[in-house]
């Protein structure tokens, strides 16, 4: 299950990053500008995906999951191949929306399983592993898309991504079992019912662990997005690449690091950590404050082999925050509201977070203009993971209780 899960995880990031590898193509055919874009890659996905969110964790915690991400892996890979039949801008934003509602369930619904399928000195390397799904995503899409570029046009690419999605889909459905709800956790008993949003919602306002947690993901997701969405632009405006050997480049550094880190980050974390949600913050603590000096000497540096070993180090830092930074939400959460805090928390993440910045980092590349925009853009999106180790720190410093505290408040 949980390889079928990182499979369908796989194909839904190399759906949702189509757009990021042919952003120079769509420019030139419907002549957008860098804010256009950036909204087609962030609030076209994230606004829709922000609606269905909250429905959606309302039904991974009173739902079959395994039946609803098998329909929802059906439906984004089918309107990921409509993308292939846009005419207009106008058409492919309301493609790109479509899988951005449908893709809601995913990430939540999977965490939801993975939290109930294995012991909590166990989660981080299952979530970390899980998570390795976002970089092997980014590896498939950028180098195999960048590959495909040089033989057919853009709107194959949406064609080709949308294929596996379905097989995955009738695999999960055909071959899995749902797991027993909060089976590995000490208060399943006292909390079997799933909650609603209101009482999940007071739940993270009063705990500051919590909160911060989320804040935290919400920043370190957000720019790791908005860093995916525009290095091809990136490389080919201030380096001098092609489009196709710019997007295979981001592939074989920022992809492919980001998958060994997220290996390296799930056994490091349940070593160091064992089970303890504090310890577990601590991981993407340091992570995002050393990817964040890593990102801003990389957008700076001059010397292109110097500045793609600086991104391949960045991308491996990428890959250690993520899986470890869910990985402590789940820890803090009990498995009767796991669905709806996490839904929450991708709520945040993918509407602020992915949304925003991935929109602004390309509205500020047009606000500061000139022919090295985009560089100062993605200097001061980078800025933003200083912000997150904040809050992580605090996540660590305060995590002390957390599923306690909810426990009791059920009681």
């Amino acid at each position: 299950m949980l390889g079928l899960l990182a499979l369908i995880y796989i194909i839904g990031s190399v759906d949702r990053a189509v757009p990021s590898i042919i952003v120079e193509p769509l420019k030139a055919e419907f002549g957008l500008t860098d804010g256009q874009l950036g909204f087609l890659t962030g609030f076209a996905y994230s606004i829709p995906y922000a609606l269905a969110v909250l429905p959606a964790g309302w039904l991974i915690d009173r739902a079959d999951r395994r039946v609803l991400l098998s329909v929802a892996a059906a439906v984004w890979s089918l309107l990921t191949m409509a993308g292939a039949a846009a005419q207009s801008f106008g058409v492919l934003v309301a493609a790109r929306m479509g899988v951005g509602a449908a893709e809601a369930p995913a990430s939540p619904g999977s965490l939801s399983i993975i939290g109930d399928a294995f012991p909590k000195e166990r989660r981080a390397s299952a979530i970390s592993f899980y998570y390795a799904g976002t970089a092997t995503g980014q590896v498939v899409t950028f180098l195999i898309g960048g590959y495909l570029l040089m033989h057919f046009d853009w709107r194959s690419l949406f064609l080709i991504a949308g294929i596996p999605g379905m097989i995955l889909a009738a695999l999960l459905y055909f071959t899995c079992k749902e797991p027993l709800r909060g089976q590995f956790d000490e208060e399943a008993a006292e909390t079997a019912m799933p909650v609603d949003y209101k009482t999940a919602i007071r739940t993270v306002l009063k705990s500051k662990s919590l909160s911060h947690a989320i804040t935290a993901n919400m920043l370190s997701t957000g720019v790791n997005y908005a860093i995916l969405v525009w290095t091809v632009s990136f490389l080919v405006r201030i380096h001098g690449l092609s489009v196709e050997k710019a997007a295979m480049s981001v592939g074989l550094t920022i992809g492919l690091m980001m998958m060994i880190g997220s290996f390296v980050a799930g056994y490091i974390t349940d070593k160091f950590a064992k089970g303890d949600a504090g310890r577990t913050a601590l991981v993407p603590a340091v992570g995002t404050a050393a990817a964040a000096a890593i990102g801003l000497v990389m957008v700076l540096v001059p010397n292109q082999m110097v500045m793609f070993g600086l991104l391949a180090l960045f991308g491996f830092f990428m890959g250690i925050n993520v899986g470890p930074g869910y990985a402590t939400l789940v820890t803090m959460t009990s498995s009767s509201m796991r669905g709806a805090i996490l839904s929450i928390a991708k709520l945040a993440s993918i509407l602020i977070g992915n949304g925003g910045l991935a929109y602004l980092t390309g509205a500020l590349s047009d606000w500061i203009g000139g022919p090295e925009s985009i560089r100062w853009a993605l200097f001061f999106t980078i800025l933003g993971l200083f912000w997150a180790s904040f809050h992580f720190y605090i996540a660590a410093r305060s995590a002390e209780g957390v599923v306690t505290e909810t426990s009791a408040h059920h009681r």
